[in-house]
């Protein structure tokens, strides 16, 4: 599979997983933009929109022949980091405690968009 479109459905793979269950707590599910639209909140809770954002250049570059706004090496870290840095920020939270807790909270949405931003990051294929 060529860069291209690996680029292109990893991208629409972090996009669908922004709006599916990054957490769930018993009955109650809520995605990475239900979190970013809740009332209340610190100011970072804002950091999230980097992965919507990073996939929807990254899907834009890829389809305008590989030419990205930003580069396709920041935009490929972009998702990654800002995902770590939802589970960082909970751990500390957390205060070290529970961090098993923190794992079960996590949804479906998350674990998919982790995977797509490793994928993303790491694996890099020749230009074809």
């Amino acid at each position: 599979m060529d860069r291209k479109t690996l680029t292109m459905i990893l991208a629409a793979v972090l996009i669908g997983g922004f709006f599916l269950p990054y957490f769930k707590m018993g009955p109650f599910t809520i995605s990475g933009f239900d979190f970013i639209k809740a009332k209340g909140g610190d100011w970072d809770k804002y950091l999230m929109l980097v992965i919507p954002l990073a996939a929807v250049l990254l899907l834009v570059g890829a389809l305008n022949n590989e030419n990205y706004i930003l580069g396709r090496g920041l935009l490929s870290w972009l998702p990654l980091l800002g995902l770590l840095y939802l589970i960082v920020r909970s751990i500390i939270e957390a205060k070290g405690q529970g961090i098993g807790e923190i794992f079960k909270i996590l949804g479906l949405g998350y674990w998919i968009s982790l995977a797509a931003a490793l994928v993303l990051a790491f694996y890099n294929p020749k230009k074809s």
